[in-house]
């Protein structure tokens, strides 16, 4: 059986958010991929903490985005056997999370936030079985009106803003046999679907989309063929999307779930595989031609990457690391130097895991996911820090 269950644990955390179960900032400099190397990440270039009362029995948090001069975080609540859609983020009285009311009513959960560069957001998830999109108005959410193309069980992943006036959401349709890709676009008044390729007659599903302008839009996901998942990346050229040849890396399963546009020749994307069924990260780099593997830092080990934003000088990207078989939240950055740690600061937990990333108008970074506490109670996971990084 060797090391086979690590990789069902990870899977297992993600059905819980609602990811694997699918299946049966402002423009920043460019930087470079950096060259094949195996060495270690440098000494620790910054620190990300807990802010006060961010940690919330039975809050699962999925995604976080900037949002004017502060962040917001999208997940679920989860109470006995119904799940809701949540929000949560800072205010007057501190951090606050709660459910959102315009889906309390069904079971929902929500997976993805996007600023919209205004002050405004959009939010994306399932609601009674349907596609959840919901709009930030600066003031109070309310639902926005989305495709439902499938039959049952579609739902969105994944969202960014361009503006106010254009966004695409990504995520999987029922076709009645299997799960196809879901991408749609806002156009300022209406969500529309947009038509996908898929490979095979298999399920293809989209889990994050990256925008570097407006004709030039990157969605990543996986595909399953056979008894495997594969690594899935599709592109939008301004008139049609198109499925974008990924690394080979070799048998077992590969999953990329977070991408992020620094330029039109500096995208990345991230995510893991089984080798040998112990997970390995996958980081993935397009430099305006061709998607080519970048050896992560050898000191990382076995660990699965779940997201990966833009930074000023470079990307930032988190996930876990298993150490003694057991997972832990994991932070790293990337620039021009290579990569360097991030020293994660948080009160004690058997278990614990980022799922979300992002920068916030001071340049602080942002990470969102979750953790069991010593009382064996799911709770949501906050860090903050590295400023300037």
């Amino acid at each position: 059986m060797g090391k086979r269950w690590i990789f069902a644990v990870i899977l297992v955390v993600l059905v819980a958010g609602g990811i694997a179960g699918w299946i049966r900032a402002d423009s920043a400099r460019s930087v470079k991929a950096p060259p094949p190397a195996t060495s270690g990440a440098n000494a620790a270039a910054c620190v990300l903490s807990e802010p006060p009362d961010t940690s919330i029995d039975r809050d699962n948090l999925e995604g976080v985005a900037a949002v004017g001069d502060s962040v917001v975080g999208a997940g679920t609540r989860f109470l006995g056997s119904n799940a809701i859609g949540l929000t949560a983020g800072e205010s007057s009285r501190g951090w606050k999370a709660e459910p959102v009311e315009m889906f309390q009513h069904l079971r929902s959960s929500l997976y993805d936030v996007s600023g919209d560069r205004a002050g405004g957001a959009w939010v994306v998830g399932i609601a009674g079985g349907k596609p959840a999109v919901g709009r930030w108005n600066g003031h109070s959410w309310a639902e926005s009106p989305s495709p439902d193309p499938g039959p049952s069980l579609d739902l969105l992943s994944g969202v960014v803003a361009e503006s106010p006036r254009l966004a695409w959401a990504v995520g999987r349709l029922n076709d009645g046999v299997a799960y196809r890709t879901l991408i749609e676009r806002w156009d300022g008044t209406t969500w529309h679907v947009v038509t996908t390729p898929d490979v095979g007659t298999e399920p293809n599903i989209l889990k994050d989309v990256a925008v570097a302008g407006p004709d030039d839009v990157w969605a990543v996901g996986w595909r399953l063929a056979g008894r495997h998942y594969l690594a899935l990346a599709e592109h939008w050229d301004g008139s049609r999307w198109s499925i974008v040849p990924t690394p080979d890396m070799g048998p077992g399963d590969t999953i990329l779930t977070g991408v992020a546009a620094l330029s039109s020749e500096d995208v990345w994307s991230v995510g893991w595989r089984s080798d040998g069924d112990v997970p390995r990260p996958v980081i993935e780099h397009w430099d305006g031609s061709r998607w080519a593997s970048v050896p992560p830092p050898s000191d990382v080990g076995s660990a699965a990457f779940s997201a990966v934003t833009p930074m000023s000088h470079g990307v930032a990207i988190v996930g876990r690391q298993f150490v003694d078989q057991r997972p832990k939240a994991l932070a790293l950055l990337h620039d021009s130097a290579g990569w360097h740690a991030v020293k994660i600061e948080v009160a004690p937990s058997p278990q614990a895991w980022l799922n979300g990333v992002a920068v916030d108008a001071s340049g602080t970074l942002w990470a969102v996911g979750s953790r069991f506490t010593s009382e064996g109670l799911f709770a949501s996971l906050v860090v903050s820090g590295c400023a300037g990084s």
